[in-house]
């Protein structure tokens, strides 16, 4: 979280002591004052999450703090209050503001987060080496009774952490004292039949978000690549993006290896392989490990961030640097902070 916010905006909270840096995890914690302004002044935020300090607790919060900032930083709507905000594209909902008011419709769950992308709702669950075994069967349940009410839409699982190699460390390991009910999130991987798509916690993930919130983000994202230069996929192959060359091409921005799987070893199966892949940079190198060193695909291209189509897309929310306005119009006012006062705080910690 640290590394999301500079040490410009982070000094003034801690002096004015909204933050506090709790050591025992390295990392910065919301105390009674900072809850309190926001209270007062900010009147659509969610509800406040009792504190705690035990360690479970603690880092499960921790690990949503990081991908809640992660959908911050892509411009989707994150403070949802209201599961019904999900009609609409580019809203997240977080779990933890069910969990907290007398009944928890989530259980023992994992899920994270809902999120709207386009035309799918994904379930967000923080994966990373370790983390544990869940029940496929009350997860699925879980995602599907919650959002039942939109029948129309399809769904998806987002598996978040800390990076890329961080979610597949997971993904990969061998299955340890394996159990009827509770699964390791490897074994999980391999037996789902809906997209899941690799999202980290981080600058990456939070592009590949603004990418996916576009509706037909694959197709767009195609067209972009290869303008006229690339031709429609065979119609007994629709799980190639378009021919380009006479070689299968394969759109991989998303992450969503099951999808890519299929059709990069559909494009060997049918004699016409290996496939080309695109991406954003960041994800090349996890792709030529998993595609290209195995023979999966011949090349792995990027996208240029110079295109102005994409520019503007790939483009992260940054806060304005302007006076915060209130609903009712009014501005909240901070005293100046002196830069002696500043370097008085500093030496005492």
């Amino acid at each position: 979280m640290v590394s999301t916010f500079s040490d410009e905006v982070l000094q003034p909270l801690l002096f004015f002591r909204f933050i506090t840096l709790y050591r025992k995890h390295d990392a910065y914690v919301l105390t009674g004052a900072g809850n309190r302004f926001l209270t007062d002044h900010i009147s659509e935020l969610p509800a406040p999450v009792r504190p705690s300090y035990k360690d479970d607790d603690y880092l499960r919060r921790s690990r949503t703090a990081r991908f809640a900032l992660t959908v911050y930083r892509s411009g989707l709507s994150l403070f949802q209050t209201e599961l019904a905000a999900l009609e609409e594209s580019g809203a997240c909902y977080l779990t933890a503001q069910a969990r907290t008011r007398g009944t928890n419709p989530w259980g023992s769950t994992r899920l994270a987060a809902l999120l709207r992308l386009g035309d799918m709702i994904c379930g967000a669950h923080y994966i990373e080496r370790g983390i544990g075994k869940l029940s496929l069967t009350d997860e699925l349940n879980a995602l599907n009774n919650s959002t039942a009410r939109f029948s129309h839409i399809t769904r998806g699982l987002i598996y978040t952490g800390e990076s890329y190699d961080s979610i597949l460390s997971e993904l990969d390991a061998e299955e340890e004292h394996p159990s009827p009910r509770m699964i390791s999130y490897g074994e999980a991987y391999s037996k789902l039949q809906m997209p899941v798509f690799l999202i980290p916690s981080n600058e990456i993930g939070a592009q590949q978000l603004c990418l996916m919130a576009q509706p037909n983000y694959r197709a767009k994202l195609t067209q972009l690549a290869l303008g006229s230069s690339g031709l429609p996929p065979p119609a007994d192959h629709p799980e190639w993006d378009a021919m380009y060359q006479g070689v299968p091409f394969i759109m991989a921005a998303d992450m969503d290896f099951h999808r890519i799987d299929a059709a990069a070893e559909g494009a060997i199966a049918s004699g016409m392989g290996p496939a080309y892949l695109v991406a954003i940079k960041g994800q090349e190198d996890v792709l030529k490990k998993r595609y290209k060193a195995t023979g999966l695909a011949q090349k792995v291209f990027t996208f240029s961030r110079e295109k102005p189509e994409l520019k503007a897309v790939l483009s992260l929310h940054t806060p304005s640097d302007r006076q915060y306005e209130t609903q009712e119009g009014g501005v909240i006012h901070v005293p100046s902070f002196p830069e002696h006062r500043k370097d008085e705080k500093q030496a005492r910690q």
